[in-house]
């Protein structure tokens, strides 16, 4: 479990190095439903911390090229990580008839870009308690892992050993903190729009799903 202090700063665990970056902080948060996977698109996480210094977007915990794990936010603050939402009903074929037919309203309103578009199916989704909607920056926590990604097929490359060691401690650490499981962890790409990164975090979830199952055996 981990234990912060009363700014949200983790202090109980010498496997976390703090690494304050500011800028990535926003709102208050409140409650934690959840966890979103991401991956940096870079091949170290030093060139990330320096454009955190000065970048909006950010998450709560960082992990090295080695498997390092800086905490880069307060635990009580919101980062911008998580961006436009897809719909979760319809993205698992449970939609009501109600909300299925005012999403499609949306998607093919004429004379709308697809920016604003996502950005309607987002608002649209906010109005949804969890986990009817997948999570957002209000309601989860963030971990980066330094992870390149291919420019042939837009899929990244597999975390390496000290990465994923370093993910599961600190998801193992962070679903005993929040109380929350397996299934509230989410791969980036597979819960908002983002250009090019349909597999962020995907090959990060699957290698921790595995590694849960095999516990159980």
């Amino acid at each position: 479990m981990l234990v912060a202090d009363k700014d949200g700063w983790v202090n109980n665990s010498p496997q976390i190095t703090k690494e304050h970056r500011s800028a990535i902080e926003h709102s208050s948060i409140t409650v934690v439903n959840a966890v979103v996977l991401h991956r940096t698109s870079t091949g170290s996480a030093a060139s990330v911390l320096n454009a955190w210094e000065t970048k909006k977007e950010g998450t709560h915990f960082l992990i090295s090229e080695h498997g390092k794990i800086f905490q880069t936010a307060s635990l009580k603050k919101q980062c911008w990580h998580v961006g436009k939402l897809y719909s979760k009903c319809r993205s698992v074929s449970s939609c009501s008839e109600e909300d299925a037919k005012l999403i499609e309203n949306i998607l093919y309103r004429k004379n709308t870009s697809w920016g604003k578009k996502f950005r309607l199916v987002t608002r649209h989704e906010l109005k949804k308690d969890y986990p009817l909607r997948f999570p957002h920056n209000h309601d989860s926590l963030g971990i980066e892992i330094v992870g390149l990604i291919s420019e042939t097929n837009d899929v990244y490359e597999i975390p390496n050993k000290h990465q994923l060691n370093s993910l599961f401690w600190l998801l193992d650490e962070i679903i005993s903190t929040y109380s929350i499981s397996l299934k509230n962890i989410y791969a980036h790409g597979k819960i908002a729009h983002k250009d090019r990164k349909k597999s962020e975090g995907a090959a990060s979830l699957k290698a921790y799903s595995i590694y849960k199952a095999e516990q159980t055996k």
